[in-house]
């Protein structure tokens, strides 16, 4: 009795061909995981942009408005400044929190 040592398996299907259906699969699944992993990551991306933009902007508008009112309305300086930039704190932490409470319900 002989016995023949071969590199194909015993099924008969080629090793590439497996190699092909595996490498098939791994991409496949690594497809599934980028798609489910970019797309929260950019969802949290965007509300950190957001919530960002609101206290900046907030500050700085307030910053702004009360520039205008210490030089052209009331000429009470730096006084119109402080409270606008006060102001604009409380309005863009209020926005933030409205905002966040409105998202997690």
């Amino acid at each position: 009795m002989v016995l023949t040592v071969t590199d194909e398996p015993p099924d008969g299907t080629s090793t590439d061909d497996e190699l092909k259906d595996l490498d098939d699969r791994l991409k496949a699944a690594e497809a599934r995981q980028r798609k489910t992993v970019d797309a929260s990551a950019e969802v949290g991306a965007n509300q950190g942009l957001q919530v960002l933009g609101e206290l900046v902007g907030g500050i700085l508008g307030g910053l702004g408005l009360g520039w205008v009112v210490d030089h052209y309305l009331l000429g009470s300086t730096p006084w119109g400044m402080i409270i606008g930039v006060l102001l604009g704190m409380v309005a863009s932490i209020y926005l933030v929190v409205k905002r966040s409470q409105s998202g997690s319900s």
